[in-house]
């Protein structure tokens, strides 16, 4: 009885490992810089990331003002990782950041971004902001993506036509989970993008417009449906005979879409991590 025991604690274990290492392959990276203000050329900045294994890995080192990387199955560890940020430029000093993140293993994609810009400082008098004198700022953004959870259904709606200010296409979005969900920009709004597809490929993405300046709307309670559009406002009342994607990010909690100061010294460093799961609708338009 005991040898069957540790049989099956030993298939159930080498069953777990294949799972984890075939989990923790799937998170892949997307990294991007931009030096926003060229008064302050040559920026020079390096950026680091420490893995929860202790491995560095070169993010980026130069003076460019833009540069983007893409990894497939780069978070192989799950852990607490480390990005090291260090930029310098005449006149304005230098300065280092450290910024943590975990990643849990669950994830499909996580996207990295850091800028930086050379604005006005807000000083807080009271109720309001003053501007002060020029500081460089840098933002440090983590999005982490996760699959949708299967108890949040997503269908085309032919039946909703819109009006003038508000095209389709429509998306009816089903809570059937026990969450209340709410959207990447505004808790009660749903904005996604339209991408067109042939042979699984994609061949471009349409964003829409976005506006924040909606009025207050509830978010996705549980059991309740809401309407999904491209942008705030849609693209079209009739699509052309294609195949499609629907995309739409969606929260557990409400994050707001801006970042808080993280550091503030000479410069000033605005910092977040966010989750979303994205929600997936494919679809076909014949005639």
């Amino acid at each position: 009885m005991a040898n069957i025991q540790k049989i099956a604690e030993f298939v159930l274990s080498t069953f777990l490992l294949i799972m984890g290492m075939s989990l923790y392959g799937q998170n892949d990276l997307r990294f991007s810089y931009e030096c926003k203000d060229k008064t302050l050329s040559p920026f020079n900045t390096k950026v680091l990331l420490k893995s929860p294994d202790k491995e560095i890995f070169n993010l980026f080192a130069d003076t460019a003002s833009k540069f983007v990387l893409s990894e497939k199955e780069y978070f192989k560890s799950t852990g607490i990782y480390t990005l090291f940020i260090t930029y310098s430029t005449e006149g304005h000093g230098q300065d280092s950041i450290a910024y943590d993140f975990d990643i849990c293993g669950t994830e499909i994609n996580t996207n990295i971004s850091i800028e930086f810009d050379y604005k006005e400082r807000l000083i807080k008098q009271g109720d309001i902001f003053i501007k002060g004198e020029k500081v460089i700022n840098g933002y440090i953004r983590v999005n982490k993506y996760y699959d949708a959870p299967k108890s949040i259904d997503i269908a085309l709606d032919n039946k909703y036509l819109g009006n003038e200010y508000y095209k389709g296409p429509f998306f009816k979005v089903k809570n059937n989970s026990k969450d209340t969900l709410y959207g990447e920009y505004l808790p009660g709004y749903f904005w996604g993008t339209l991408s067109y597809r042939r042979n699984d490929s994609t061949l471009f993405t349409r964003y829409g417009s976005i506006d924040c300046m909606f009025v207050d709307s509830s978010p996705l309670y549980p059991d309740s449906i809401k309407h999904a559009t491209v942008g705030s406002f849609g693209l079209t009342k009739k699509l052309l005979p294609f195949e499609y994607r629907f995309e739409v990010m969606l929260a557990d909690k409400w994050q707001s879409y801006g970042i808080g100061v993280y550091k503030e010294s000479k410069h000033v460093v605005w910092a977040g991590t966010k989750k979303y799961y994205k929600l997936k609708c494919d679809f076909k338009i014949d005639e």
